[in-house]
Order: structure tokens, then C-alpha cells, then sequence
């Protein structure tokens, strides 16, 4: 899951930076709201999809929903940025900064782990065994769907492959 939390924040800074690189006169909350707008669209294709791919009933659906969106909210806030290396030129760092900077990262991993194991009982009261499975299975595929769709806009700007 970590990865995947990783390839979110990457996704949502490229796609900020690019609508600001695009369109440098508009505001500052002109540009915040362009990002609110776009969040907002990639978590209803990301409700869309998962609806589609774990198959809830509606008994299943209005359980499952509020759970997962507390979930999502859980895991957002123990993930924490590692700021020494990224973007960091990593031969300016000292080796203490440096081994900080992967504590820090084992810790935020295992942070994810956490709690995602303390929701697969809860998840386990709405959904099957079957259905979880599928919903960490279609969490990435939806992810590498997004990446891929978001190389597709932008040709060459990623080394399409």
C-alpha cells in the first residue's frame, strides 16, 4: 500500500505543478480550487471503479463506504512526508541526515501497515475475505490506470513507453 500512497503524492504533485507551469496568471486560489476540482474527480473515478471491481450490494455498499472513507482518511494522516530526500541532492546530506531520512520512511511504511491491519477485521464485518483481496488488487490497478492516463495527456513529458 505504501507504494501506492507513494504514486498518489507523486501523481497529485505532477498534476499540480503542471496546471500551474500551464497557467502561471491565475491565483493562488484560483489554483488551489483547480486541484480541489481535480481530487474530487479522481476520488469519484476511484469510487466508480472500485464499486465497479469489488461488486457491493447495496446492503454492502452503504457499510462499506463510510468504513473505507475513514480508512482513507487514517492512512492519509500517518503518512508523512520524508523531506531530507526528496528532491534532495542526496551527496549534500550527511550520513546522520541520511540514515534519519530512512527511519523516517520505515516508519511512515510501517505506519500504512498498521492500519491498514486494523481495518481488515472491520472490513471483514462488510465485505468477504474474496472482496478485500480484491480491493487492494484494484486500489493498485487503479493507480497504474491513473499513471497511465496521465502519461497519455502529457506526450513525451515522461518518456512514453
Amino acid at each position: 500500500m505504501n507504494f501506492r500512497n507513494l504514486i498518489l503524492a507523486f501523481l497529485l504533485l505532477v498534476t499540480s505543478s503542471l496546471t500551474y507551469a500551464q497557467i502561471p496568471q491565475r491565483s493562488e486560489e484560483q489554483n488551489q480550487q483547480r486541484r480541489q476540482e481535480r481530487m474530487e474527480k479522481i476520488k469519484s473515478a476511484k469510487v466508480a471503479f472500485l464499486t465497479d471491481k469489488l461488486q457491493l450490494s447495496s446492503e454492502q455498499a452503504q457499510k462499506f463506504w463510510p468504513l473505507y472513507n475513514e480508512y482513507e482518511a487514517e492512512r492519509r494522516s500517518t503518512h508523512t512526508r520524508t523531506r531530507l530526500t526528496r528532491g534532495a541532492n542526496l551527496t549534500a546530506l550527511t550520513d546522520q541526515q541520511l540514515r534519519e531520512a530512512i527511519n523516517e520512511m520505515h516508519a511512515v511504511r510501517q505506519n500504512e501497515l498498521n492500519v491498514e491491519k486494523k481495518y481488515v477485521d472491520r472490513f471483514l464485518k462488510v465485505i468477504s475475505v474474496r472482496q478485500l483481496a480484491t480491493l487492494y488488487q484494484s486500489e493498485r490497478e487503479f493507480t497504474r490506470v491513473l499513471l497511465k492516463k496521465l502519461d497519455n495527456q502529457r506526450p513525451g513529458a515522461y518518456g512514453r513507453r
